[in-house]
């Protein structure tokens, strides 16, 4: 009697290839979906807020200008920002340098 409870525990246990192909086309459907979110994300982050969008201006807000945030790319140009940019501008996406 206990062979066949050992016999039948042990049958229970093993991995046929069909479980493994199913485990696996699983496991690729799911790598498959996160590298299609993760591209998503990148597409986002990569696109440049507008000068509307980003509150543009062409002067500055006290202090605060284009020429020192460290979105700012010499000599008009922003990272985060699309189009011209004056030196001296200043927008809601500022962040000072360090």
């Amino acid at each position: 009697m206990d062979a066949k409870i050992m016999d039948a525990t042990t049958k229970s246990r093993r991995l046929s290839r069909r479980d493994m192909l199913v485990c696996s086309a699983y496991v690729l459907g799911a790598g498959a979906a996160i590298g299609l979110a993760a591209t998503d994300a990148e597409a986002q982050v990569a696109k440049k807020a507008s000068h509307k969008a980003s509150g543009y201006q062409e002067s500055p807000k006290g202090a605060q200008r284009c020429d020192n945030c460290r979105m700012f790319v010499a000599p008009a140009s922003c990272q985060v920002v699309e189009g011209k940019i004056a030196a001296n501008g200043w927008c809601r996406l500022y962040a000072k340098k360090a």
